[in-house]
């Protein structure tokens, strides 16, 4: 295992600001954190270019979209699309009820959102221009944590929820039983899922379980493929408290953890939860951003080795700030995995 030299640090956010993610765009670094404030960020220094505030009344989510635009998205149930140039909204989509949303899709033209169990409905909206386009609220029974679209089949979408499900639709089918292609039970509540390829989906639960699925067969009525069941990560992975390690997914004969090519930040964000990380456009830096209120700027000791086009797994043994149930506030500030 190699070990990443720290070579920037961003200046500090007020005390108990969290950064929640931070993503390249362009030529600049764009973050969002709990004090609803979104931030453009120059790669290079780490130094705050000029901010965009309020996004959300509680935001949860930012996505690239257009040139030198991005979306973002809060638990006021809004979606706005912000011209990262003229630091205005361009767009802004609203669903009737107006659920908070957690997850959030763009691709060409289309929108999704995925939204927090409200009215005993998890909504997903998919959006088209201005105008909700179809919505499933059946599919999940509990809050849906992540979406995304396929990398080469634009209509076909992808989610995961706290009901453990991961879910394939096709969004050109506007009826939801016959849009629905596939489903994956992984058992637990997701907090991560996307696709590795063309016919293979990951799902990762908050209890750090991870598997590898296959989708090739669309036929909803048989049980879908499980490519690989990694487990429980954890002990994989080795994880310690203040640790933070960039693992590729290696892709052989099959799918196994690269710890030979993995990366260590050490003392990364010291006692608190690294929330996000990114890669540089060129790939020789990674971003890592946490609840300390810091962006970092870390780079290899030596040649790079890891692929930014490479699937990627930080580790990182996270500590939570409450022993006890969280709270209203405690919700509010997202959940760290």
């Amino acid at each position: 295992m190699k070990t990443a030299r720290l070579a920037a640090t961003s200046a500090s956010l007020n005390p108990d600001t969290y950064i929640y993610k931070i993503l390249p765009i362009n030529t600049d670094l764009v973050s969002i954190s709990s004090d609803d404030f979104l931030r453009v960020i120059h790669p290079a220094t780490l130094e705050l270019c000029h901010t965009v505030h309020p996004t959300h009344d509680g935001v949860t989510c930012l996505s690239g979209f257009r040139d030198r635009h991005v979306l973002t998205a809060g638990r006021d149930g809004l979606v706005r699309c912000i011209d990262l140039r003229t630091k205005n909204a361009t767009l802004e989509l609203l669903e009737e009820r107006k659920p908070p949303i957690l997850s959030l899709a763009c691709q060409e033209n289309l929108i999704a959102t995925g939204a927090e169990l409200t009215d005993a409905q998890a909504t997903i909206t998919v959006w088209a221009s201005k105008r909700p386009l179809l919505q499933y609220v059946e599919s999940h029974n509990d809050d849906v944590t992540d979406l995304s679209f396929h990398p080469s089949r634009p209509s076909v979408l992808l989610s995961g929820s706290t009901d453990g499900l991961v879910n394939l639709y096709d969004t050109t089918i506007t009826d939801e039983d016959d849009a629905l292609t596939q489903v994956f039970n992984h058992g637990s509540s997701i907090a991560h899922t996307g696709f590795l390829s063309d016919h293979e989906v990951f799902a990762l639960s908050h209890d750090e379980m991870l598997s590898i699925y296959d989708d090739t067969d669309s036929d909803i009525a048989e049980a879908p493929m499980r490519v690989h069941a990694f487990g429980d990560l954890r002990p994989q992975l080795q994880c310690h408290l203040h640790q933070l390690d960039i693992v590729p997914l290696h892709h052989g004969s099959g799918w196994t953890l690269d710890m030979a090519n993995a990366l260590r930040l050490p003392n990364a964000h010291s006692d608190e939860v690294a929330r996000s990380f990114c890669f540089s456009r060129d790939g020789d830096t990674i971003f890592t951003a946490g609840e300390d209120g810091l962006i970092k700027a870390w780079q290899s000791s030596e040649e790079p080795t890891i692929n930014t086009t490479a699937k990627i797994l930080g580790s990182a043994n996270k500590k939570r700030k409450k022993q006890d149930g969280p709270d209203k506030d405690e919700r509010a500030r997202l959940n760290p995995y």
